[in-house]
């Protein structure tokens, strides 16, 4: 909650300041919460909530959030870019979360592959757009080689695709998740 109009403003990381209202990050949660007046009765006053407006500025702190931790990995070498760069990472145990382009070529090969040794598989994002995060021309696969950072990856993509959908689709959810995934934003 903040002191003026329009007193409601989202929070994906939990440390604002004020009070909080707590609700599932999730279109449908959202909407109802916003249909309903589950947000006045929460701040005790009249608030007329966007639910759409308030969707796209989660998904734009969420998606700046994803980008960060992304980046940190990047930064502090727990970022492996490339397939056989990846797939190494994966057989030698490293790899606590593999991260697949949608447009990867054999992406089922890959996915099984993680699963069968115990790595965690997040699809997400196309080739292009994980190149240009990463300051390559293309990048089809990438490996997490730090746990916290693999499950904070993957909290902030599940959380995404609640905001665009209710749940996220299996093909997105990574396996392996953690129980923490399905916490409110």
């Amino acid at each position: 909650m903040v002191p003026e109009a329009p007193w409601l403003v989202p929070d994906a990381k939990g440390k604002l300041g004020g009070r909080g209202v707590w609700v599932m990050p999730t279109l449908g949660c959202i909407e109802l919460a916003a249909k309903k007046g589950g947000f006045s009765r929460a701040i005790k006053r009249k608030v007329d909530v966007d639910p759409q407006s308030l969707i796209t500025m989660l998904t734009q702190q969420l998606e700046e959030r994803f980008r960060g931790l992304v980046l940190g990995a990047l930064r502090s070498g727990h970022l492996v870019a490339g397939v056989d760069p990846a797939r190494e990472s994966v057989e030698r145990g490293r790899a606590h979360l593999l991260w697949v382009a949608e447009d990867a070529g054999r992406r089922e090969d890959v996915e099984a592959r993680a699963a069968r040794l115990g790595a965690a598989c997040l699809v997400y994002g196309t080739r292009e757009t994980i190149g240009e995060l990463l300051g390559r021309a293309e990048v089809a696969v990438v490996s997490i080689e730090d746990e916290g950072l693999a499950n904070a990856i993957v909290r902030v993509v599940n959380r995404l695709a609640g905001l665009h959908g209710g749940c996220p689709s299996p093909h997105k959810q990574a396996r392996g998740a953690t129980p923490e995934d399905r916490k409110p934003a």
